[in-house]
C-alpha cells in the first residue's frame, strides 16, 4: 500500500495545531510553589469526550508509579498544565473512573474540572470513532518529555516533542511504529507515555486512534500504542473491545 502524500509542512502547520488542543503534560510534585528539585516524574495526557463523559486519559503505569511514590511520600501530588502558566495539583483519586493494566490506560472524570481546562479541547470520540489502522498509515503525536523540563523556584515548564511516523505493526491489542529514523535519543521519549496518537489521512483531518504506552529502544526501536476504541462511552476500559 502506498503511504499517503503528507508533507513535513502539512504536519507542522496543519496537523500539529489540531493535535495540540487535545493533550498536555502531567507531573508529580511535593510542592507546587517551589517545583525546583521536587518533581520526580512527569508524563502526558489526552482529553476525550465520549458523549457521556469528558475524560482525562493517561497510562496505567503512570498512575501506578504515582501511587507507589506517594505511598512512600504522602506529600506527593498529581499535577497538570492545562495552561502552562497556571500549573495545578489535583486529587485525582476522587475523579478516577477506571484503570486497566492490560490496556495500560486509566481514565478520570473531568466534569468537575472543566472551568480550569484553559484553551484545551476534548476530542469528540463519540462522533469520530477510531477507524481501522493499516501498516504505513501516518501517525502523529505530541508528548511532553522530562528532557528540557524547566523546574524554577515558582514555576514549571515542559517542552513539546512532536513525532510523525508510520505504523509498522498492527495487532489485536497494540499497534506500533518504528522511530529509529527520527534521530531522537532515549531521553526524548521519557515522559511521553499517555500522549494521544492520531491517524492522519490525506484530507488532513486527524482521528484519535490510540495512546502512547511506551518506547522500547531494545525492541526494534519503536513506540507502542494501545487502542482508543478500548474506552467505553461511560469511561470504563474494555480490554476485549
Amino acid at each position: 500500500m502506498k503511504p499517503p502524500t503528507i508533507s513535513r509542512d502539512d504536519l507542522i502547520f496543519i496537523i500539529d495545531p489540531q493535535v495540540r488542543r487535545f493533550c498536555g503534560p502531567l507531573f508529580f510534585t511535593t510542592s507546587l510553589h517551589t517545583p525546583s528539585g521536587n518533581v520526580p516524574h512527569n508524563g502526558s495526557f489526552g482529553l476525550v469526550d465520549t458523549g457521556e463523559k469528558k475524560l482525562l486519559v493517561t497510562c496505567h503505569h503512570v498512575w501506578s508509579e504515582f501511587k507507589e511514590l506517594r505511598s512512600r511520600n504522602p506529600e506527593l501530588k498529581f499535577g497538570f498544565c492545562f495552561e502552562m502558566a497556571k500549573p495545578v495539583t489535583i486529587d485525582m483519586d476522587s475523579l478516577l473512573v477506571d484503570e486497566d493494566k492490560r490496556c495500560d490506560l486509566v481514565t478520570f472524570d473531568m466534569q468537575p474540572l472543566l472551568p480550569i481546562c484553559g484553551g484545551l479541547k476534548f476530542y469528540n470520540l463519540n462522533q469520530n470513532r477510531p477507524p481501522k489502522i493499516n501498516v504505513e498509515d501516518v501517525l502523529y503525536l505530541i508528548g511532553f518529555p522530562g528532557k528540557g523540563r524547566l523546574d524554577g523556584e515558582d514555576s514549571i515548564g515542559f517542552p513539546r516533542q512532536a513525532i510523525g511516523t508510520l505504523a509498522t505493526e498492527v495487532g489485536r491489542f497494540r499497534f506500533y511504529s518504528s522511530i529509529g529514523n527520527l534521530g531522537l535519543q532515549t531521553e526524548d521519549f521519557g515522559g511521553i507515555s499517555g500522549s494521544p496518537c492520531f491517524l492522519v489521512r490525506e484530507d488532513k483531518q486527524i482521528r484519535l486512534v490510540g495512546f502512547t504506552t511506551g518506547y522500547a529502544p531494545n525492541d526494534m526501536n519503536r513506540l507502542s500504542f494501545t487502542y482508543a476504541k478500548s474506552i467505553n462511552p461511560d469511561g470504563t476500559i474494555n480490554y476485549m473491545f
